[in-house]
């Protein structure tokens, strides 16, 4: 099962502000095994890879107490990754074409949730290992996935 961690100090360009981080298992659940192959769909740049935008995305929601951050791909970058869309019923709330391959919750404190970066850090490993070993200098490159797009224009 993924996990969801919220941390300061990783975005460059804002330190202090929290980021959301998957941690998703490469033997995990079909989205998880998704997410890990998404990797080759990205671009690499400064030791991570983006996904585009266009491909995919994080979406945020915060209620309750809990943060739950979702992955969001559209249908034709799944077949890319070798993954069967019908595997993935629920659709993004941004754009109903687009499925949600993953989902995690943590709970985080309102003025936290409040100055969350957009978008999420996406890391594949062994559940059992720490995020404090993932963000060291000798883990893997995460995957940063930007927020939704805009929606598009309402045609008259």
């Amino acid at each position: 099962m993924a996990r969801l961690y919220v941390r300061s100090g990783l975005d460059p360009d804002e330190p202090d502000a929290p980021v959301a981080v998957l941690v998703a298992d490469p033997d995990g659940t079909p989205g998880e095994q998704a997410v890990e192959r998404l990797g080759g769909n990205c671009y690499e740049g400064d030791e991570v890879l983006y996904l585009v935008q266009t491909d995919g995305w994080a979406e945020h929601a915060y209620a309750d107490g809990r943060l739950t951050v979702g992955i969001a791909v559209h249908p034709a970058v799944l077949e890319r990754t070798e993954s069967s869309p019908a595997d993935f019923p629920l659709r993004s709330a941004t754009d109903p074409e687009a499925l949600v391959v993953l989902r995690a919750e943590a709970a985080v404190a309102p003025e936290v949730a409040d100055r969350l970066s957009e978008g999420a850090m996406v890391l594949v490993a062994a559940p059992d290992t720490p995020l404090d070993d993932l963000l060291g200098p000798d883990g893997d490159w995460p995957m940063l996935l930007a927020p939704p797009p805009p929606a598009p224009p309402i045609q008259p």
